[in-house]
């Protein structure tokens, strides 16, 4: 029981760090409240679903997305296309994250070639 414990305390502490490096700023501790997957099919933009990410009274300041599959392009700016926004690349699978409520609402992926699939996981701020 005391190695489960030590073994969370120590995956809580990893998370706090990965979040802190990938997310400049953010210095607080961080703990996953919600996961969604969302398959992008047919050259149709989709969005993360804000029900999921913002349910009342929380506010997410950190979401990982794993996109595996085929490729995409998205941006958090404007709608990407097949030729603007950032291009990823789902195989192998890879991972990114994305900081702040505003840039997790402005989200949007376009698949460019097979079906590509995204889960997200979402993480707030830890209260004591």
């Amino acid at each position: 029981m005391r190695r489960a414990v030590l073994l969370s305390c120590l995956l809580l502490l990893r998370l706090s760090t990965v979040s802190q490096a990938q997310c400049p700023g953010l210095t607080t501790p961080l703990m996953p409240f919600a996961t969604e997957t969302l398959v992008l099919t047919g050259n149709t933009v989709r969005s993360l679903t804000s029900s999921i990410y913002k349910p009342a009274g929380v506010t997410p300041s950190l979401a990982m997305v794993t996109v595996e599959g085929g490729d995409l392009r998205y941006d958090v700016v404007n709608a990407p296309t097949t030729t603007i926004g950032h291009p990823l690349h789902g195989t192998p699978p890879q991972t990114m994250t994305i900081c702040g409520l505003d840039s997790i609402a402005a989200f949007q992926a376009l698949n460019l070639t097979t079906d590509v699939t995204l889960t997200a996981t979402y993480y707030r701020t830890k209260t004591p």
